[in-house]
């Protein structure tokens, strides 16, 4: 794949950096994850949607890999990242988007759904949740799937208190995200852990200090009860094995008016890695290449 750099100003004056890859009259802004954490290089491989006719951009978001921190204090909002998102959507020159977003990346491109209805083409929400409420439940739940009543309280308790040194907090974290989000894959868990530690100025402006719990900008995040307003062709897609679970998806499938939903019931939080991502890849080329906006013709499947 052959990338170009990309530097956006957004409106506060802050630059974000990232890649572009090939050409033609649609364009597809991929949302990483976190909030925080190192970026957007991991979604690299959806660059492998780009030709022709389709553009793909991914990013740094503010306060993470090679975009600006902002000072302390910044207020950090949802509606000012997706100003952020808009910003990088006009310096592209395109009036319409497709937009997917990743596990927090779908929320914040939920969030650009509702506040810039008029600019987005089609919306794909990847293991992701409409309210910060729900996946703390989530989170909760399958902490104590994967741990002892006792070590699963204690590990909570831990978190809660900031004790991210804690052997007991650490091994209940680490049988989590093998659970829940690499498949069991040891290699991976263990960078994943390492960033989930470590998830920056964002990370913790936007959710906060603990891993299970917000008490950043996104602890009263939710939006839920806007979903109908939703007005884009929607594809919600997550794993069976995910902490974005079937509850919080059939939320979407059931509010959002034009919604398709698909479970990829042996995969973890994170579709992109081996073996999974040619079926992820596949099933997405086919969604934004058949839904005709604003008089397109459909592209053949």
């Amino acid at each position: 794949m052959t990338f170009t750099s990309v530097e956006v100003t957004t409106d506060e004056g802050f630059t974000l950096r990232g890649h572009s890859s090939g050409d033609g009259p649609r364009l597809l802004l991929a949302l990483h994850g976190g909030p925080g954490g190192s970026g957007g290089d991991y979604l690299h491989l959806l660059h492998r949607l780009a030709g022709p006719s389709r553009r793909v951009v991914t990013f740094d978001q503010l306060g993470t890999g090679r975009s600006d921190v902002p000072p302390e204090p910044y207020a950090w909002s949802m509606t000012q990242a997706a100003l952020d998102v808009d910003a990088v959507r006009r310096s592209l020159g395109a009036e319409v988007v497709d937009v997917l977003g990743h596990s927090y990346g779908g929320m914040l491109a939920l969030q650009y759904a509702l506040d810039h209805p008029h600019h987005l083409g089609r919306l794909v929400l990847s293991s992701t949740c409409a309210g910060t409420a729900h996946l703390e439940e989530v989170f909760v739940g399958q902490v104590h799937e994967v741990a002892s009543a006792e070590d699963a309280e204690y590990a909570l308790a831990a978190d809660a208190e900031r004790r991210h040194d804690d052997p007991v907090f650490l091994s209940v974290l680490r049988a989590w995200l093998s659970g829940f989000f690499t498949n069991g894959d040891e290699s991976i868990t263990d960078e994943l852990l390492a960033e989930s530690l470590a998830s920056g100025p964002a990370g913790r402006g936007l959710w906060g200090g603990s891993l299970w719990t917000s008490d950043g900008a996104l602890r009263t995040w939710g939006v839920e009860d806007r979903l109908s307003a939703v007005s884009a062709p929607t594809l919600a897609i997550h794993g069976g094995h995910d902490t974005s679970t079937r509850a919080i998806n059939s939320v979407f499938a059931e509010r959002i008016p034009d919604c398709e939903w698909l479970t990829m019931n042996r995969n973890g939080h994170d579709m992109l890695e081996e073996p999974n991502h040619p079926t992820y890849l596949s099933i997405l080329r086919a969604f934004l290449d058949s839904w005709p906006v604003e008089g397109e013709q459909a592209d053949a499947v």
